[in-house]
């Protein structure tokens, strides 16, 4: 019997330090296993520039450091899709290569970028009231008209929810707040500026701005139908454009 014990706990000892030696192993392993990704092997990449293979080198780095980098840089494996393509920032020796850095310009017709219920419409910008620069499509944007001398409904604020009280927006009473509208273009430019450099766009005039809104039984949403109004009677003269925080919807 006590044989019998004594091969018993030799067997479970035995199988106890195989797995503690298999999660070593396992461990040292993902410790030291490594994923390639691009990196900048030239002292200076400029905008514009056509991305070839000898920019760029690999770099390993070792999995268990690797974080966010996995998902948002590109691989050493996809150098293939990345020759040939623009750069839309400037590079030194050493960066990492990320997805985002290989966007190019839309090119796709504004109206295929909106829903089957949605149109969009055009408005002048007093270049004075706002920096287009600092503004990209998919931004929303609403605007500020002071009641003076501009004709207002009954109603208020045309914000979406007409019965909210002007307190709540910590604005003037004098004030009507339009808006939020998402921002499909300005003048020529439907990307960021960034990008739209890169793919040698020239500057153009920004004067203009694409709006999106919903249309529905031949109408306009009511925000929409305001604004347009507006600039029907003042040419948006007075009109100043606010700009939403980038993570509100």
């Amino acid at each position: 019997m006590k044989g019998m014990q004594g091969l018993i706990i030799a067997l479970v000892m035995a199988i106890a330090g195989g797995v503690c030696n298999w999660m070593y192993l396992a461990n040292q392993a993902d410790r030291y296993e490594r994923m390639a990704f691009i990196k900048v092997d030239v002292d200076e990449i400029r905008i514009g520039d056509k991305f070839k293979e000898e920019h760029f080198a690999k770099v390993e780095i070792p999995r268990n450091a690797l974080g966010n980098i996995e998902t948002t840089a590109v691989k050493w494996s996809d150098l293939n899709t990345v020759v040939g393509k623009v750069a839309i920032r400037d590079y030194a020796r050493d960066q990492i290569l990320l997805h985002e850095d290989l966007r190019t310009p839309p090119t796709m017709p504004l109206n295929k970028l909106i829903g089957k219920d949605e149109l969009y419409f055009w408005l002048p910008i007093d270049p004075r009231s706002l920096n287009p620069q600092q503004v990209n499509p998919g931004d929303l944007i609403s605007f500020r008209v002071p009641r003076q001398g501009v004709p207002t409904p009954a109603t208020g604020n045309l914000d979406g929810d007409a019965t909210k009280p002007k307190a709540e927006l910590g604005v003037s009473a004098i004030d009507e707040i339009i808006g939020p509208f998402r921002i499909l273009a300005l003048g020529n430019r439907r990307g960021s500026l960034e990008v739209a450099k890169a793919g040698g766009q020239t500057g153009g005039s920004e004067s203009s701005i694409a709006l999106v809104a919903e249309f529905r039984d031949g109408k306009f949403e009511r925000k929409a139908a305001r604004i347009i109004d507006i600039n029907a009677t003042t040419g948006m003269k007075g009109v100043q454009p606010l700009l939403h925080p980038a993570n509100v919807k």
